[in-house]
């Protein structure tokens, strides 16, 4: 294995955990959130970091309505990524559960980074600004209706 050079944010010794969650509606629409980091907006899937000793489920149920106002169901664990800045800097591990909305009231939270938050086309995603950039893997995955993939058995600890 070759040599890197790890420089981590202080403070942070092991990956961040962020639990999103694809919710599309029967309307083909998707639930996205508008993140503001200084001039800069782009779209996120809702979701955040999982605390400790939440499971990814109750992760994503307090996440949306957090950010959302709506209340969730998780229907299926999808998918895994990882995203790693070049220089090492940061480490987040990226878990998708796909959900669906039983409740609430569509209202921003009060996250500073927060933006807005909206149910857009599904066709938008082709031309969206979306980070992790999945855009394309969700459009693949929709006409299956998200099948196949990894089966989560959720927490094994006896």
């Amino acid at each position: 294995m070759g040599k890197h050079r790890i420089r981590r944010k202080p403070g942070y010794t092991i990956p961040t955990t962020r639990v999103s969650v694809i919710v599309v509606t029967e309307e083909q629409k998707i639930l996205l959130v508008r993140h503001r980091k200084g001039n800069r907006l782009y779209w996120v899937l809702p979701g955040g970091r999982l605390e400790y000793g939440e499971t990814f489920h109750e992760c994503a149920v307090r996440e949306l309505k957090e950010e959302t106002g709506l209340d969730i169901e998780i229907e299926k664990f999808l998918f895994l990524s990882e995203a790693i800045a070049p220089d090492r800097s940061r480490h987040i591990v990226n878990i998708y559960l796909k959900g669906r909305i039983t409740g609430g009231i569509m209202q921003i939270g009060n996250e500073p980074v927060l933006a807005g938050v909206d149910l857009l086309p599904l066709a938008d995603l082709e031309r969206l600004t979306l980070f992790p950039p999945i855009g394309r893997k969700i459009l693949e995955l929709v006409p299956t209706g998200f099948s196949g993939g990894i089966q989560y058995l959720g927490n094994l600890w006896v």
